[in-house]
């Protein structure tokens, strides 16, 4: 039977994460209860708020884009504090979150998060007077978002971060509060003669 590290699971997948630890050995052998199949954790974890793009880009059906976004809203200094940022921000199928759900490891790094406390606004759609009400944030800054999304919508958070300069903690503010619908399909190229 192989020896099991001393270092608690948590741990050591961390360590096995970040490759200051060797991997498990395979399973040697049959288990002496084959009726009694014990769940596989993952052989890898990442932390969502430090995940590089090559740890994102090992989650199943991370894309590109996806990828952008994240490291986008990291560089800008934003956090996440549960799977359900993340399902809702890269509108994630609950087939994925489930997928992706024993990879992720949420570590805050700061002040505590505040949680959601209404339903979304649309950004791209919302009267500004709505968006003033619900966001409190200064006058100019509603101005300078009214603007940007009459120049074109936002596409999302880190959009919406690098063009308004918003600091970490107006974005993180806005996870699981604001959406960003009422697009246009974008202008249309003329036909070709």
């Amino acid at each position: 039977m192989a020896r099991r590290h001393w270092l608690d699971p948590l741990a050591r997948k961390v360590l096995q994460a970040m490759g200051d630890l060797p991997e498990d050995s395979a399973r040697e052998g049959k288990s002496h209860r084959p009726e009694a199949e014990t769940p596989v954790s993952p052989s890898w974890c990442i932390d969502v708020n430090r995940a590089t793009a090559e740890q994102w880009r090992q989650l199943p059906g991370c894309s590109e884009l996806m990828v952008d976004q994240l490291l986008r809203l990291q560089q800008g200094g934003v956090q996440f504090s549960q799977i359900e940022d993340l399902a809702q921000l890269l509108d994630l199928p609950e087939t994925l979150c489930e997928q992706w759900r024993p990879h992720l490891i949420f570590r805050w790094h700061g002040d505590a998060p505040r949680l959601p406390e209404q339903a979304p606004l649309d950004l791209n759609a919302d009267r500004p007077g709505m968006l003033a009400s619900a966001l409190l944030w200064p006058e100019d800054r509603i101005q300078r978002l009214i603007a940007e999304r009459r120049r074109e919508p936002f596409q999302n958070l880190a959009d919406l971060q690098e063009r308004l300069c918003l600091p970490p903690a107006a974005v993180e503010a806005l996870i699981g509060r604001v959406r960003f619908g009422a697009r246009p399909a974008g202008p249309s190229l003329p036909p070709r003669g």
